[in-house]
């Protein structure tokens, strides 16, 4: 018998997994698998899971947020396994997901991973560890993330503008060198975002047009600190979200992207801590990642059921 490992995170997404668990069992046993269940039980723990245990198993799937998703692809790769990973959204943002057409619905997802294709994406490195889809810095890292759902689907991009807006006495501005072989320079920079997604934070499009997820580039998006900040900002977090020109907006493609800064600065990865550096060397590693995703048909019935669920949410907001 076939045995699959699944790795779940029992506080993902205000716990909801546990209403769908035994359905999400009893389609993988269906199928065939031998499952052995794990619950996380702290940072790191899928992590270590998966290296101590994943190759003794034909599957690997994990469901919780992109943390989870995050510490689970590490445990692959430092533990060097190649099998098939299979997940089920359960967070509150799901950038990855969404971006791979993975059904936000739990049923849904489970049974795109046992009837899917596998993809082989591209991951990224930073340093000594590694990240799914986003690495970043700077002033709005967070209002991404922090900006409720709700808003998002009532206000799309312009919620990020009103949060964004809210945080402007906050922004700091970090001296900073940066070297690839399409771009380099040095300045004022206040954020930095190196995505391999559609979204980051839930909003589609601010990773800019054309991205494939297993092309071997990254999408670089730099800002720099406007020389004044308060008469500025608003266009350039406008043309952010939108797409625009704008002459404070660096973005380019890149496999290979080194970075200095003068000080420590905090990043994020996969939309946690990933840690305090001044130096940093992010790589693409190409189709490094055999993640099943749903067939085309079923991928383009998703797509549509999700767009119709955001337009019934958008308009139930709005009747409020």
């Amino acid at each position: 018998m076939k045995r699959l490992l699944f790795i779940y995170n029992p506080m993902a997404g205000k716990g909801m997994i546990r209403n769908t668990l035994s359905y999400i069992l009893e389609e993988f046993s269906g199928n065939g698998y031998e499952v052995v269940v794990h619950p996380t039980t702290g940072e790191k723990d899928a992590t270590r899971v998966v290296q101590e245990c994943g190759d003794s198993f034909d599957m690997i799937v994990c469901s919780g947020g992109d943390g989870t998703l995050d510490e689970v692809v590490t445990g692959m790769q430092t533990g060097r396994l190649s099998r098939p990973l299979g997940y089920i959204p359960a967070g509150s943002t799901n950038d990855y997901a969404s971006s791979l057409g993975i059904p936000m619905q739990m049923r849904r997802a489970a049974r795109a991973v046992m009837n899917g294709d596998i993809f082989a994406c591209d991951i990224g490195r930073m340093n000594d560890s590694y990240f799914v889809y986003v690495a970043a810095f700077g002033a709005f890292v967070n209002v991404s993330y922090d900006t409720p759902q709700d808003m998002k689907n009532m206000l799309g991009h312009m919620a990020y503008i009103v949060r964004g807006m809210q945080s402007l006495t906050s922004i700091k501005s970090h001296h900073m060198h940066y070297e690839s072989r399409e771009s380099s320079g040095t300045g004022e920079f206040m954020l930095g975002m190196i995505t391999n997604s559609n979204s980051v934070g839930g909003f589609k499009g601010i990773t800019g047009p054309d991205v494939t997820l297993n092309d071997g580039v990254f999408e670089v998006t730099l800002i720099r600190m406007p020389q004044i900040a308060a008469v500025e900002l608003p266009a350039v977090l406008t043309a952010l979200v939108s797409g625009a020109d704008n002459k404070n907006i660096i973005t380019f493609k890149t496999s290979r992207l080194e970075i200095w800064f003068d000080e420590d600065v905090a990043w994020t990865k996969d939309g946690e801590f990933g840690g305090n550096h001044r130096h940093l060397v992010i790589e693409n590693i190409t189709q490094a990642l055999p993640i099943i995703i749903p067939q085309q048909s079923a991928m383009i019935e998703e797509n549509n059921a999700q767009r119709e669920l955001e337009l019934n949410d958008s308009l139930r907001n709005l009747s409020i």
